[in-house]
């Protein structure tokens, strides 16, 4: 256990680790551990670009949510779809997205509606 404290200390100060050797000895590893931080700052900066750029912006300011999935079978499914205010119901498959039917205008609070007051789907 003590050696494992003793390795990460080292790598932070490698002047110490090889105390004894020429400056050429721990060039190679001063080197590597500037590599790593610059891969570790890309990695993080790619996380953020993804999370917090100008794509995820766009992305929830499309307009689209889907609602809801249901699956048919491994490769089929239905899925409710709200654009603005209309209410979509697709059909997703491996090769297509098809429009099953358009609910209209103001369906989703419609829908919302009955099934708060415990109303059946039907109408």
């Amino acid at each position: 256990m003590k050696y494992l404290v003793l390795i990460p200390v080292s790598l932070l100060v490698p002047g110490i680790a090889f105390a004894g050797q020429s400056p050429l000895a721990y060039a190679g590893l001063k080197t590597f551990l500037v590599l790593m931080v610059i891969v570790a700052m890309l990695f993080a900066l790619g996380w953020s670009l993804r999370r917090y750029g100008p794509v995820a912006r766009a992305k929830k300011t499309l307009g689209l949510e889907v609602i809801g999935q249901v699956p048919l079978n491994q490769k089929a499914g239905l899925a409710l779809v709200k654009t603005g205010k209309t209410l979509l119901l697709v059909g997703v498959t491996y090769y297509s997205v098809t429009l099953v039917k358009d609910l209209g205008e103001d369906s989703f609070d419609r829908l919302t509606d009955k099934y708060s007051h415990g109303d059946d789907y039907a109408t």
